[in-house]
């Protein structure tokens, strides 16, 4: 891949903003935006080059600012960039350790245009650091991963601030509470209460959301769409029933690990689902009943996603009496990781004979199959095009069926290969021939393959993720040519990688656009290793074996 003339010329403004006279004056605001938050991702608010950063990107005419990820973005910053009184339709401050609720609260105050606030995984703040959001055009809230102090009481304690924002802005249509540590579930109703009609997606996961929850979010928000409950295992059949008769618009719903589903009579809540239901995640619960499951899955005729992972019931059979009904408009099949492994090659006959529309596909830890009963499906080319995503992640998995997605499925954005001892670099040159569209690939213990796979695969293909963890042949020339081919490049993985060095990683880091993720532990490393850079290959070898 080629860096584009844009990028190549935002690089070099982002590292000559003290050289160059009145960028301000002469630089569009989008571009003003890109590059503060290239600028943030590449940690380059140093203390000498922020007041050179304020003077020519902190201008009154942006719009939209996003910070990720820089322990350099702090409360000065935000303070900054509220001096220069611009009213902000998207604000994003995610995962910056140093922000605390002095700068949130200089950031938001008067900010009346906001459309989209996420303020994510900030260890800093608490309640008092919301008080100043406040816009009747927001729509979207994210506070996902967010500490916040409790105080005050209502039946218990419960997060006052969160109660606040949500009072504050009526129409938030969007709402993201995920991860926020020892949220009560006394919260749901007051923001029921607050947005009622307006609340369209909320997204809850892994907290103690009740049937209490649920009744209200069913009596006051009639408008709901989407909700994720993932792991709120308080959940019983009554909530279920109140949420499925007052909320008739759901669209997605994620009732993974909610684990009092998984037996009568709470399970039989399922045949109460609204049947407007396209998106419906059941993974994890052990629901026993297989007539059950097959007839609260097949009156739910407008499904296009269905992820039944770990689901106790998932076997050859019900998966095929599944698939014969609502296989035909399917465009996500999640069956990976079934729990007792009843899943085999001629339960996938299925997916093959029936998912004419199929654009994600998940098997992952299937101990029992091969996937030649799905061959058929990777050797239609009229169907092989709608393909996105693959997770085959399955020890048996035949190395003929890999060559086939490989030829054919020359529009997948993701694959997952990770742990197939029978990948090797013949499949990557043919990936890297016939899937450019590639932008996420999973190796990790994939032994057989070294750098010159790699290679071809960074070569042509534009990577944005891939995990090489256990792939030990990797050297620093894979990392060299994934810094000069994928500057979109966002997460690496390299565990047990111990021939790739730091030089070359921060080399990569350097070149990509903007920030990459690197998940690097060299075990037992050589602790007297002296590397170094051969001037007529460019790989950093290791010099202190040298004769």
């Amino acid at each position: 891949m080629v860096k584009l003339l844009r990028d190549i010329c935002l690089g070099c403004i982002q590292n000559n903003l003290h050289r160059i006279p009145q960028v301000q004056r002469y630089l569009p605001t989008v571009y003003k935006e890109l590059l503060i938050e290239r600028l943030i991702k590449h940690r380059q608010l140093s203390e000498h080059y922020l007041c050179h950063i304020t003077y020519n990107l902190f201008v009154s005419s942006l719009r939209h600012v996003l910070l990720y990820r820089c322990e350099q973005n702090t409360d000065l910053v935000l303070k900054q960039l509220a001096a220069c009184n611009c009213q902000l339709h998207t604000l994003q401050i995610i995962r910056c350790d140093n922000v605390t609720d002095e700068g949130i609260l200089a950031v938001t105050e008067g900010q009346k245009e906001l459309k989209t606030l996420e303020l994510k995984h900030l260890s800093h703040i608490t309640s008092k650091g919301l008080v100043n959001i406040c816009s009747l055009c927001l729509e979207k809230l994210s506070l996902k991963g967010l500490y916040i102090s409790l105080w005050g009481s209502y039946n218990g304690f419960f997060f006052v601030g969160i109660v606040k924002v949500v009072s504050a802005n009526p129409l938030v249509r969007v709402l993201e509470l995920k991860g926020i540590p020892r949220l009560d579930d006394t919260i749901f109703p007051s923001i029921a209460q607050h947005l009622g009609q307006s609340l369209e997606e909320l997204d809850v996961g892994l907290l103690t959301m009740s049937d209490v929850s649920l009744e209200e979010l069913g009596r006051r928000c009639p408008n709901l769409k989407k909700l994720n409950a993932h792991g709120c295992n308080r959940i019983s059949g009554q909530g279920l029933i109140s949420l499925s008769q007052g909320c008739t618009q759901l669209k997605s719903l994620d009732l993974s690990y909610c684990n009092k589903l998984s037996a009568r009579p709470d399970s039989e809540a399922l045949w109460t689902l609204p049947t407007t239901l396209t998106e419906l995640s059941l993974c994890g619960i052990l629901l026993e009943d297989s007539d059950l499951f097959v007839e609260c899955v097949t009156r739910l005729k407008h499904l296009m996603s269905i992820r039944l992972s770990g689901v106790s019931a998932l076997s050859d059979d019900t998966l095929t009496k599944i698939l014969e009904k609502v296989g035909g408009q399917l465009r996500e099949l999640d069956i990976s990781g079934s729990v007792r492994q009843h899943i085999s090659d001629e339960g996938l006959q299925a997916v093959s004979q029936c998912c004419g529309k199929l654009e994600v596909l998940s098997l992952s830890l299937l101990e029992n199959i091969t996937g030649e009963s799905l061959l058929p499906l990777f050797q239609d080319t009229s169907r092989t095009p709608q393909l996105r995503k693959l997770l085959l992640s399955c020890r048996k998995m035949n190395v003929d069926v890999l060559r086939q997605v490989a030829l054919n499925c020359c529009n997948l954005a993701l694959l997952d290969l990770s742990g197939l001892l029978c990948v090797e670099d013949d499949l990557l040159f043919l990936l890297a021939e016939n899937s450019t569209s590639l932008t996420h690939v999973g190796l990790k213990g994939c032994r057989e393959l070294s750098d010159a796979g790699i290679c071809e695969l960074a070569r042509c293909c534009s990577l944005e993720s891939i995990i090489l963890s256990g792939v030990r042949n990797v050297t620093d020339k894979s990392i060299f040519a994934l810094a000069n081919s994928c500057y979109n490049l966002e997460e690496i993985h390299l565990n047990g990688c111990y021939k790739v060095t730091p030089a070359a990683v921060r080399y990569l880091e350097d070149c990509c656009i903007g920030y990459v993720f690197v998940r690097h532990i060299v075990p037992n490393a050589d602790p007297s290793q002296v590397m170094a850079k051969n001037l007529d290959t460019g790989e950093f070898c290791r010099v202190d074996l040298q004769t």
